[in-house]
């Protein structure tokens, strides 16, 4: 049997085809996916230690709260209505487990309009027993569609993704002058 010269090209290419996906599968050369983070920020609290919040739009709200035994001290001054251990316990229910409402894009589109950039951010962080630390950028809030509340734009420092949860994160954190 002679095979014609458009079905021996089609042949060649068929096989050429073939071998790129074998290559491709064989050498990994997909994309990498990544699951979806189904929460910010998790913690253990029974092992933090310290508790420090920056605000980088003004410093006068910075504010250290340091586990002493089974109480805790503020190191930062700064005037709260809240005594120390009952802030630090508020603070550590609250952001214990901090689960996504949405994946809202990539920082270096939205940093600027949630206020997630170097000059506007709020930064606050855990550290434990370990000398680990998990912190979490704190960006600006707004009305979650239906009847859910508050939601505050988040981004885990180093990552690229922009996060939407629920409830104002930040303006507990904000001390009035």
């Amino acid at each position: 049997m002679k095979l014609s010269t458009s079905t021996k090209a089609l042949l060649i290419a068929a096989a050429a085809i073939v071998l790129l996906f074998v290559l491709g599968d064989r050498f990994g050369m997909r994309s990498n996916t990544k699951d979806p983070r189904e929460f910010v920020i998790e913690l253990d609290t029974a092992a933090v230690i310290t508790i420090r919040f920056e605000d980088h739009a003004d410093p006068r709200n910075a504010m250290q709260l340091v586990r002493k035994g089974t109480t805790w001290e503020r190191l930062a001054q700064r005037a709260d209505s809240l005594p120390a251990t009952e802030q630090a316990r508020a603070l550590l229910a609250q952001f214990q487990r901090v689960p996504v409402k949405r994946d809202m894009g990539m920082i270096l589109l939205l940093g600027e309009r949630y206020q997630l950039t170097d000059s506007t951010l709020c930064r606050i962080t855990f550290a434990d027993l370990d000398g680990g630390e998990r912190a979490l950028n704190l960006g600006s809030s707004t009305f979650a569609p239906g009847k859910v509340g508050s939601w505050t734009y988040v981004n885990v420092p180093g990552e690229k993704e922009v996060y939407a949860v629920e409830g104002l994160l930040v303006g507990d954190l904000r001390a009035e002058h």
